[in-house]
């Protein structure tokens, strides 16, 4: 509770020009809420968390309160198993080496669990091989996913090489399941995100029963496939391939004719909207932590939105962010809560519902 009433405050006092209450909306769960947790593979071949204070250090995690007791069980083994195959760190200084991270993604409607291996090359075939099965045989996992990035990079994406086992996963959420692979971003609290999906769709629906809304950063069709299923013609917007892949997978298994997806870079998709002369009700942003920019506030304008449904989850990028619409246009926030995706951490949700009053006269050009 003094958690929750902390980042409260902090909201209303980052965001009180706009927002003078807020309901804050707790976590389902305390522990055991997270579906993903990514373990480095330090220089010192330990798999586990990064040091705070160096960089270059891996930390051991025996005891996690954020992944399951199922995960945990893995995890342990494969501290473990790894030192004994010898695995070689990749090295982001001198770029060379083996494995760079191992992932967990965890289904918590169906309680699967998917360990995905990221390396830098393509060696010890035949160790993973006998890895892989060893995880499913024993059920500490039951699908393996072995990712290949070679790029000159500390990322976490790559291609799928391999796979073994059952390796799909899935959330029900406001009663439609979900689908998608270890390739894709989801919600990593889904059960907590599960509550802002309805806000959002409320907030949208109540607005206008009819609106034309137009979902950036739609990922696999968190808003836009519950707001297919009320009768909104809802356009996505993705740059990520296979996100757009399983979003076009999930409408077809729900027939949603009222739903599209579109991959590409969200400032040029909306240059091309533009130049369509298309039209939306309803702008749906959801971005990454760094937020929005100028150029996509005004490319947003132009599609002439009454309503703009902003999900945020870094503050500070809110701020800034609202701060540059209000050079561009004339608005309130109607309605706003917060959402608590993560508990015993300082970061938290927002979700506004901002309401365009006027627009003023935009820069000529991007």
């Amino acid at each position: 509770a003094a958690q929750l009433r902390e980042k409260q405050i902090r909201i209303e006092g980052m965001l009180g020009q706009w927002i003078e209450k807020i309901e804050i909306v707790p976590s389902t769960a305390l522990e055991f809420y997270r579906n993903r947790e990514d373990f480095w593979y330090g220089p010192n071949q330990q798999l586990g968390f990064r040091g705070k204070t160096n960089k270059y250090e891996a930390i051991s995690i025996p005891h996690c309160q954020l992944v399951s007791p199922r995960a945990q069980h893995a995890y342990a083994f494969l501290e473990k198993r790894i030192k004994e195959l010898n695995f070689a760190p990749y090295s982001i200084l001198q770029h060379e080496g083996f494995l760079r991270y191992v992932i967990f993604r965890e289904s918590k409607t169906h309680g699967k669990l998917v360990v995905v291996f990221n390396t830098f090359t393509m060696e010890y075939e035949n160790e993973m091989e006998k890895l892989a099965h060893e995880l499913i045989t024993s059920k500490l996992a039951d699908g393996i996913v072995w990712v290949h990035n070679p790029q000159l990079n500390d990322a976490v994406q790559g291609e799928i090489f391999k796979e073994w086992g059952h390796t799909q996963l899935g959330e029900k959420m406001s009663g439609i399941d979900f689908q998608y692979d270890v390739t894709c971003f989801f919600q990593t609290n889904p059960k907590t995100a599960e509550k802002a999906q309805e806000y959002v769709v409320q907030l949208v629906h109540d607005t206008n029963p009819n609106a034309h809304v137009l979902d950036l950063y739609c990922g696999v069709g968190l808003f836009s496939l519950p707001l297919g299923m009320k009768g909104h013609l809802v356009k996505g917007i993705e740059l990520s391939k296979d996100s757009i892949i399983w979003a076009r997978k999930n409408t077809h298994n729900l027939g949603l004719e009222e739903v599209s997806f579109e991959m590409g870079d969200v400032p040029k998709k909306l240059q091309e909207l533009e130049k369509n002369a298309e039209k939306f009700d309803t702008v749906i942003l959801d971005p990454p932590r760094s937020g929005l920019s100028k150029k996509l506030w005004r490319r947003v304008l132009r599609l002439q939105p009454t309503q703009l449904v902003y999900v945020a989850c870094s503050l500070s990028a809110l701020r800034r962010d609202l701060e540059w619409l209000s050079e561009y246009a004339d608005f309130k926030i109607e309605n706003a809560k917060a959402f608590d995706f993560f508990p015993h951490t300082e970061h938290v949700e927002v979700v506004a519902s901002i309401h365009i009053e006027k627009i003023k006269e935009l820069p000529k050009g991007g």
